[in-house]
C-alpha cells in the first residue's frame, strides 16, 4: 500500500506542476463535440475521487460482498459545468480528495484489504479497488500530460528556465526535451541524470551553461566549463560532459543544414 500511497503524492505533485505550463486556450480546448477539454477531465477526476471515497468507506461497513455502484460520468461533468469553474478552485479540490483517499488507504489493514467487492468483471478486493483507481487516475494524467507543450504556453516567444524545467519534469525520466523548433532551428534543455549518453548529432551545436561545473570532452580535446559558458561542437563530432556537478543543466542550440556548414 506504500506504493500506491507514493503515486498518488507523486500524481498530485505532478498535475499541479503539468497545469501550470499550460496555456488557458489548451486547459480549454474540446478537441471534438464528444471530447473533454483537459480541465475537464480534472473535473471527471474529482467526479471519481468523490465516488471512490464513498465506494472505500462503504466497503468496510456494508453487507460482503460490496456491490460497486455506477455513476454517470458524462452527466456528471456537464452538470457541474466545469469548463467554468476556476482551474485553481479545481486543482484544489482535486488534491485535498486525494490526500483524503491517502488517508483512508494508510489506515487499512490485511483483513479490510480482502474484502469482497463485485465489479463488473467479477469478484474483487477492496486492494484491487485502491490500485484500480491510481491506475485510471494516472492514465488521464498521461492525457493531460501528452500535449503539454512549450507551444501551448503564452507567450511562445518566451523561454523561462521555470517554465522548461517543470514541462522537462512532467515528462519523466526524460533528459532533455526540444521547446523550440523553426526552420533548422532547434533549442532543448537538457539535464542528464547523471551520465550524459549523447552521440554526434547531424547538425552544429552550440551549449550555453545554465548551471553546474564539470568537464567537456569534444573530440581529443577536454575543457573545465562553469555557468554561463559557451561551446561550441560541430556537427558529427564525438563529445559529452564528464564529472559534472549534480547541479548542472545546459540550453542546447542546433541550427543550420545537417553535416554542418
Amino acid at each position: 500500500m506504500e506504493i500506491l500511497i507514493t503515486r498518488l503524492n507523486n500524481s498530485i505533485e505532478e498535475m499541479h506542476r503539468v497545469f501550470a505550463i499550460l496555456s488557458d486556450h489548451a486547459i480549454t480546448l474540446k478537441e471534438g463535440p464528444q471530447r473533454w477539454s483537459k480541465k475537464e477531465i480534472l473535473g471527471h477526476l474529482i467526479d471519481s475521487a468523490m465516488n471512490n471515497i464513498r465506494r472505500f468507506n462503504e466497503v468496510q461497513f456494508m453487507p460482503k460482498p460490496y456491490v460497486i455502484p455506477k455513476y454517470q460520468q458524462n452527466e456528471l461533468v456537464q452538470a457541474n459545468h466545469y469548463q467554468d469553474v476556476p482551474l485553481s478552485h479545481l486543482l484544489d479540490l482535486w488534491s485535498s480528495l486525494n490526500r483524503q483517499v491517502i488517508a483512508i488507504i494508510t489506515h487499512q489493514n490485511e483483513t479490510t484489504k480482502a474484502y469482497p467487492v463485485i465489479t463488473e468483471n467479477g469478484e474483487r478486493t477492496l486492494e484491487w479497488l485502491f490500485t484500480d483507481y491510481v491506475d485510471h487516475l494516472q492514465h488521464h494524467l498521461q492525457q493531460i500530460k501528452q500535449d503539454a507543450v512549450l507551444s501551448s504556453v503564452d507567450p511562445p516567444y518566451h523561454l523561462a528556465l521555470e517554465q522548461a524545467e517543470s514541462l522537462l519534469k512532467a515528462q519523466a525520466p526524460a533528459e532533455f526535451l526540444t521547446l523550440l523548433s523553426r526552420g533548422t532551428l532547434a533549442i532543448e534543455l537538457y539535464i542528464p541524470d547523471g551520465v550524459d549518453k549523447q552521440s554526434p548529432h547531424e547538425k552544429d551545436e552550440v551549449y550555453v551553461i545554465i548551471s553546474g561545473r564539470g568537464t567537456f570532452i569534444r573530440e581529443q580535446e577536454r575543457y573545465t566549463f562553469g555557468p554561463h559558458d559557451i561551446l561550441f561542437v560541430p556537427a558529427g563530432q564525438e563529445h559529452r560532459f564528464v564529472d559534472f556537478s549534480h547541479d548542472f543543466k545546459t540550453w542546447v542550440i542546433f541550427y543550420g543544414p545537417k553535416g554542418g556548414e
